[in-house]
């Protein structure tokens, strides 16, 4: 057995490039860790902004401290998750958040308010800063006005100090920094806090620094995707462990780590922002012809499909009367004519959500909700249709070897917006290639059992995802952290209409009958079991191997 330790690589953000500072304000962190957890050394990698993302797409660091919107972004890009959350220090006391500091000179009589910037030069300090950007940004588009147009001009200075030091000598009108860069500077002798005048002024109850911006979670620690958890556990427990009288924690400026925060403001700020993964949000690429007349065009299309996918059933019925797989099509595509599915069409229900929000009419507001939930109802019974209308002549269905695992992956990140909204971390255990020889099908299976685990799924809990080799099969998991399935209700979930007992969750019931009518025409198996890691189940797929 070797004795050779473990090397695991800390990431750090090395916001001003100065990455000799960064080593050396971190590698007492890196030597206590080395000491707390046998068998391991850790070591300290600076980086940039550019570094940093491809560091972690290309698996080259283990673990990473970043801040709170770099964070986000390698969540819902790399599936990363903190484990802690950075504990600042003020005046020998700890307190937790951050945000920005939006202030003029103290003798501009003429800027009193948010408002009053409106055409005014503006200085801030980078626009990948969060404190000294980004957070006040959103403070400013929440007060109506869009940096993008209202202000006059809009410059870096790069560091919080430069941009204090501008707007005091009038280089500039307003500007902007982190909370706790003015009182630093006065402690440091570099201004009088009477130079300054902050707008925006707001107090919270154990916040001991000036903010004009609401209060956000600070820095993650955070690991990688592919970082086992068995060392995760370690690292964070010895993070919060920390002395706060400790070197680590006082060359940093803090007290030690708290247990990690909900970032999920985070993540609405940069959706609000559109940055990061929501650079396109919200965008529709469509003429405005098309935009204001959607609905017209797609209730034509829908029955046309709809007269068009049933004269086709109709003569398949026909031909196949006396075979019992047609019959059991034929029962099954009545079934869905009957109850709706549980997940409706999401581009047309996009385009509908963006003309009801567009829309200031009240009356027409109430005719499009009305428009909205009957073409729903009527793509969910076009969609299933159509779906079932090729699985019925299966024998006739092409197969092509694909990375199953890569197919998993493109589907739950479809999914995105619903993770965010309930807050649940997707975690892929996918290494190199899975090939299997499957249709496209096999995408609904993968789509019916991410819907169905984020559903059952608590807020903050995990979704994981993992391939295993099983001699000539490939055993495709999802696992939650829900409420579980009881044993008597597992032999029954996989026939239409049999759900457990989940009151307050929509469904019909025939999601999982579908997934095992698709896993059946590739000559897999399906199945569920109690998640072994503690609550929740793990709903799995077994495939033949390429």
């Amino acid at each position: 057995m070797s004795c050779e330790p473990n090397i695991y690589k800390i990431g750090v953000l090395s916001v001003y490039g100065e990455k000799e500072n960064s080593i050396e304000l971190w590698t007492p962190t890196a030597d206590y860790l080395s000491e707390s957890i046998p068998n391991s050394d850790f070591e300290i990698i600076p980086l940039d902004y550019d570094d940093f993302v491809l560091a972690v797409s290309n698996d080259e660091i283990d673990f990473f401290y970043a801040n709170p919107m770099l964070y986000v972004e390698m969540e819902r890009s790399y599936g990363s998750s903190r484990i802690a959350t950075f504990q600042p220090m003020w005046n020998n006391s700890s307190y937790l958040g951050l945000g920005g500091v939006i202030f003029t000179r103290a003798d501009r009589a003429d800027i009193n308010s948010l408002q009053d910037m409106k055409g005014k030069s503006f200085m801030a300090v980078s626009e990948k800063s969060d404190g000294g950007f980004l957070i006040p940004m959103g403070e400013l588009l929440h007060d109506g006005i869009d940096y993008r147009s209202d202000i006059g001009s809009l410059t870096f200075g790069h560091t919080h100090d430069n941009v204090v030091l501008a707007i005091i000598n009038g280089y500039a009108d307003v500007g902007t920094v982190g909370t706790g860069t003015l009182e630093k500077m006065v402690l440091e002798g570099k201004i009088d806090m009477e130079d300054v005048k902050v707008l925006n002024q707001k107090e919270y109850e154990n916040y001991p620094l000036l903010v004009s911006t609401d209060i956000y979670p600070d820095w993650a620690f955070a690991k990688t995707s592919f970082t086992p958890d068995d060392i995760s556990k370690e690292v964070s427990i010895a993070l919060l462990m920390l002395p706060s009288n400790s070197t680590a924690a006082m060359d940093l400026d803090s007290t030690g780590w708290a247990v990690p925060e909900d970032y999920s403001s985070i993540d609405n700020l940069m959706r609000d922002l559109r940055i990061g993964p929501y650079i396109n949000y919200g965008m529709v690429p469509l003429a405005e012809v098309f935009i204001q007349h959607w609905y017209v065009f797609a209730l034509i299309f829908m029955l046309f499909v709809t007269v068009e996918v049933h004269s086709r059933l109709m003569v398949e019925r026909e031909k196949k009367l006396k075979l019992e797989a047609s019959n059991k099509l034929k029962d099954l595509f009545t079934d869905i004519m009957r109850h709706d599915l549980l997940n409706p069409a999401s581009v047309i229900k996009g385009f509908g959500n963006v003309l009801y929000v567009e829309e200031t009419d009240d009356e027409k507001k109430r005719k499009l909700q009305r428009i909205n939930d009957h073409t729903d109802h009527l793509i969910s019974m076009i969609g299933s249709a159509a779906k079932l209308a090729k699985l019925e002549s299966y024998e006739e269905l092409e197969f092509e070897v694909k990375d199953v695992g890569a197919i998993l992956r493109m589907v739950a990140d479809r999914f995105s917006p619903d993770f965010a909204v309930k807050d649940i971390k997707p975690v892929f255990n996918l290494k190199g290639e899975y090939l299997s020889s499957v249709n496209a099908t096999i995408e609904d299976v993968f789509s019916n059992l991410i819907s169905n685990a984020l559903k059952y799924s608590p807020s903050g809990t995990t979704i994981r995802f993992e391939i295993v080799s099983m001699d000539k099969n490939w055993k495709i998991k999802v696992a939650d952290q829900g409420d579980g399935i009881s044993d008597e209700n597992k032999i029954h979930i996989f026939e239409r209409f049999k759900r457990a007992d989940k009151k307050g969750i929509k469904g019909s019931g025939l999601g999982l009958a579908i997934v095992k009518r698709v896993v059946d025409i590739h000559n897999g198996s399906v199945g569920v079991e109690d998640n072994p890691n503690g609550k929740g189940s793990v709903f799995w797929v077994m495939l033949k191997k390429a």
